[in-house]
């Protein structure tokens, strides 16, 4: 379970970005154990938390880099950094930043904050991702979770593999908001299709910080179902020219973020069950 003065300090950090918010806390988990150990008083040692947390953001505002896109084309935020950076990253599952919307990780435009969605559902506390509990998940529920987006794929891959004989030389490339066909291409492109799911669900697969490998793992979630919506609506697509298979591409979105909150929450829940266990033995 997570410190009282813990607790008390992370409401009062206001907008910093994750990755500090992240290792100011784990910073501070420690020096408080220290401080329980010795059997000191936290506020006595370091001050009343809204203080020490004031000094905290004062000390890293300066040095932490902006949690915004890098650039910004007619107002449009514009990032290249996320597949390489886990800080970047972050932005997409950063319960504590009550925005929606935040700068896509690769490209231009916005995608959701995945972390405040679950927030607003109820679902999650700003404060109940801490060290403690990203600790305190099991080892076998964090590779489940990163194993969903490459089920997902692979069972796009599946139904691809059984209809690819019996598509048509020219496929669907895209869909308007009726469902109606808006382009055609090669029937190769479904693969490219396929493979925008594909290869974040192996990205998904690498180790690192447990914080990252669930945001990871959302990110690839998501792109792994929307790339089955879109490989779906294709093949659905070839087997009734006339229907408005384009419709899968909508009902996938809301299953995507779905999805994506999901492969996080249930680990976290998980941890959250045992740090309270953990704190009451």
């Amino acid at each position: 379970m997570t410190h009282p003065y813990l607790r008390e300090v992370q409401a009062h950090l206001g907008r910093l970005s994750a990755a500090d918010r992240r290792r100011a806390l784990t910073a501070l988990a420690a020096q408080l154990d220290e401080l329980t150990a010795a059997g000191l008083d936290p506020v006595q040692a370091l001050g009343e938390a809204a203080d020490y947390a004031r000094t905290l953001r004062e000390a890293l505002v300066d040095e932490a880099p902006p949690q915004d896109a890098r650039w910004r084309v007619l107002g449009l935020p514009v990032e290249v950094r996320g597949p390489v950076s886990a800080d970047v990253r972050a932005r997409t599952w950063d319960p504590a930043n009550p925005h929606l919307v935040v700068p896509r990780l690769f490209g231009l435009g916005w995608t959701l904050n995945y972390g405040a969605i679950a927030v607003r559902a109820g679902l999650l506390r700003p404060d109940d991702a801490g060290p403690d509990v990203l600790g305190a998940i099991p080892a076998p529920e964090l590779r489940a979770a990163q194993s969903v987006p490459l089920v997902v794929t692979g069972l796009a891959a599946g139904a691809l593999a059984v209809a690819w004989r019996r598509l048509p030389s020219t496929v669907a490339t895209g869909f308007g908001p009726t469902g109606r066909v808006r382009g055609r291409g090669p029937r190769w492109t479904v693969l490219a299709t396929l493979a925008l799911g594909a290869v974040p669900a192996v990205w998904a697969q690498r180790g690192g910080a447990r914080q990252d490998r669930l945001v990871r793992t959302a990110n690839a979630t998501a792109l792994a179902v929307l790339s089955a919506g879109v490989t779906g609506a294709t093949i659905a697509e070839a087997r009734h020219p006339q229907g408005r298979a384009g419709l899968l591409v909508g009902a996938a979105l809301p299953v995507a973020a779905a999805g994506a909150v999901a492969v996080v929450l249930v680990p976290l829940r998980s941890g959250l069950r045992r740090a309270w266990h953990r704190a009451g033995d």
